[in-house]
């Protein structure tokens, strides 16, 4: 072969290769097919078994289940309700949509009955798809996961999806303040964004990820579905979502990567701390030691730490809500790699996420490749409200009239406020619906305070509210006597803060009301408040 003939070659392999569809189906199928035998899904089950579904089997699964729906009538641009719990079967129906050209609407499954009937109203699916056919929506739905289909011989038998129908998902969304929306994502939104985040955190098929946020969550669906499912990487499902199953799970496992709200990673900081204690003062020399050791050095003698989580984190990801620098601090200083990632569903759902050890904990990184920000109207600090603009942004609501309240020009409004560093980096100092303005003219940050004040060790949760323009606070304690270590707390947390910042009216609770994701339900507060009210602090 001449050197001409070699350049011909090399420039036409560069060519395709640059070429590739957005189509998730295209992608997913793709991968699906060229990891044949390795293990997508593994479900954790009563005394050490496991339900096990390989790539191929996934891949077979989701064509018959196109082939069926098809059959039924189910087509391009048909908006098909996928309600079930993680697992291959979610997996299997999102997929069988996706191959049709159809759009999935998650429904989650953990909902009241008068909330999934708000939200199947609203979304309006022609098919729902249940999981469960004693589920109290099992009548309404014609075809049932898990059952058994016709078989489809060979992809042919059903039509490839194309293009032609940009959309791929309508995700609703009450949000934690409770004013409901149906985001409608493309399928360019979705896939440039586990395409990013795969490019970030380099995922390989011996990786291994713990699925712990419901599919029915866009961060879930699109980075703890998609993303391993893109990579040739297994998804483990645990038991049961309680915290000695999620450790036990890690560990026997060989978990890789995490990727949860910030609530899991305090219990986990918290779990350690506990356990440092009890072990005595030669496990507390080594954690001193540990922590006053390069970063480098302190990878390798981590080990006994790490052996703790399985041995093989490559990755933990926060997400969902803001992340304590503390809990980010205390994990870099062990040596474990916790990462903080932005966005919301309407950003397909990041925007940004932390290098591995990040140099500012308090920051949420540098946007994804193809991402621009920019924050409007900055306040004298620089902070001001973050605005998003990229791949990643959604078509928009499915009401044009809520679209128009929050897309200018391409640019997405997020709400949040932040700022963006010299380096490039955003710091998010607050929710631009949740800032409070005191009668003086002085910002407070609800997020600020509840961090603060949930470094309080009797402290469990903290949800801030505002009332007569000054902060207040509902408490869950972990404490014999609930109410005097709230008073406790506040008299110390006052003693820190801003006079504008400190606390004189609190309720306490058992525990917070939180929304599927795990965010504190904010639209709740002001009710649970009048409800358990104390007294005032001095």
């Amino acid at each position: 072969m001449t050197r001409d003939a070699v350049a011909v070659i090399f420039a036409e392999t560069f060519h395709m290769s640059s070429v590739v569809s957005d189509d998730i189906w295209d992608l997913i199928g793709g991968s699906l097919r060229n990891h044949g035998g390795q293990i997508a899904w593994i479900r954790r089950l009563p005394a050490g078994r496991h339900e096990v579904r390989r790539c191929d089997e996934l891949y077979r699964a989701a064509l018959d289940l196109a082939a069926r729906l098809r059959v039924r009538g189910v087509g391009r641009g048909d908006v098909v309700g996928i309600m079930a719990p993680n697992g291959a079967e979610w997996g299997t129906a999102a997929l069988a949509v996706w191959k049709l050209g159809a759009i999935v609407a998650p429904i989650h499954i953990g909902n009241s009955p008068a909330d999934i009937e708000a939200q199947v109203r609203a979304l309006a699916p022609r098919v729902v798809l249940v999981h469960d056919a004693e589920h109290q929506l099992a009548q309404t739905c014609p075809i049932e996961l898990g059952s058994d289909p016709a078989r489809v011989r060979d992809e042919e038998a059903v039509p490839a999806n194309g293009l032609s129908v940009e959309e791929a998902a309508r995700i609703y969304t009450s949000g934690s303040t409770g004013n409901p929306k149906i985001v409608c994502l493309s399928h360019r939104n979705i896939s440039s964004n586990f395409r990013a985040a795969a490019n970030i955190i380099h995922i390989g098929p011996d990786d291994r990820f713990l699925s712990l946020l419901p599919l029915s969550h866009a961060l879930e669906m699109t980075c703890g579905m998609l993303l391993p499912l893109y990579c040739g990487a297994t998804i483990v499902v645990p038991r049961v979502l309680a915290a000695s199953e999620i450790i036990r799970a890690m560990a026997e496992e060989n978990i890789s990567i995490i990727i949860a709200v910030p609530r899991l990673f305090r219990n986990l900081m918290l779990g350690l701390e506990k356990r440092m204690a009890e072990a005595g003062p030669l496990m507390r020399a080594y954690v001193r030691l540990l922590r006053r050791t390069p970063l480098t050095l302190r990878r390798m003698l981590n080990l006994p730490v790490r052996r703790r989580f399985g041995g093989r984190i490559k990755a933990w990801v926060s997400g969902g809500s803001r992340l304590d620098p503390e809990i980010s601090r205390y994990f870099q200083g062990l040596g474990l790699p916790l990462r903080q990632g932005y966005g919301l569903t309407e950003t397909g759902p990041v925007v940004s996420i932390q290098e591995e050890f990040p140099r500012r904990a308090d920051s949420v990184g540098k946007p994804l490749e193809g991402v621009e920000v920019r924050v409007e109207n900055p306040d004298p600090t620089g902070s001001g409200e973050l605005w998003v603009r990229g791949p990643n942004v959604m078509l928009g609501y499915l009401d044009a009239a809520q679209t128009r309240e929050v897309i200018e020009d391409g640019w997405f409004r997020t709400g949040d406020l932040a700022r963006l560093e010299a380096d490039g980096l955003i710091t998010l100092t607050g929710r631009a619906k949740r800032l409070i303005v005191t009668e003086a003219g002085k910002n407070v940050y609800p997020e600020e305070l509840e961090s603060l004040l949930e470094r309080f060790g009797a402290v469990k949760e903290a949800g801030v509210l505002e009332l007569d323009e000054r902060p207040a606070v509902v408490l869950a304690m972990d404490a014999p006597d609930p109410e005097k270590a709230a008073r406790e707390v506040l008299g110390a947390f006052n003693a820190q803060v801003s006079a504008h910042n400190r606390i004189t009216r609190f309720a306490v609770v058992d525990e917070l009301p939180r929304t599927p994701l795990g965010k504190i339900a904010l639209k709740m507060l002001p009710e649970i408040f009048r409800d358990h009210e104390v007294t005032r602090t001095s």
